[in-house]
């Protein structure tokens, strides 16, 4: 740790990740309340044909904008300060 990091921050590669993470899974659950037909395949196949239901899938979506926002937070947190 240098002198101009204190403890409380988080680490840089935290924000991008989140971002990273949040845009992707909120992408994905938008899509498949666009066009189930596209992913129910693929999804089906996983094993996870229980989440093509839209009120999982609406919730799925809540929470990986809350995850983009999260991170988007610490990104701005880190370089305006």
């Amino acid at each position: 740790m240098d002198a101009k990091t204190n403890s409380h921050e988080t680490p840089s590669w935290l924000g991008r990740t989140l971002m990273t993470v949040g845009i992707s899974g909120a992408a994905f659950a938008a899509l498949c309340c666009v066009a189930p037909f596209m992913v129910a395949g693929l999804v089906t196949a996983l094993g996870l044909g229980f989440i093509l239901d839209d009120s999982i899938l609406i919730g799925l979506l809540i929470v990986f904008i809350g995850v983009a926002a999260l991170g988007y937070y610490f990104v701005r947190r880190q370089t305006c300060v």
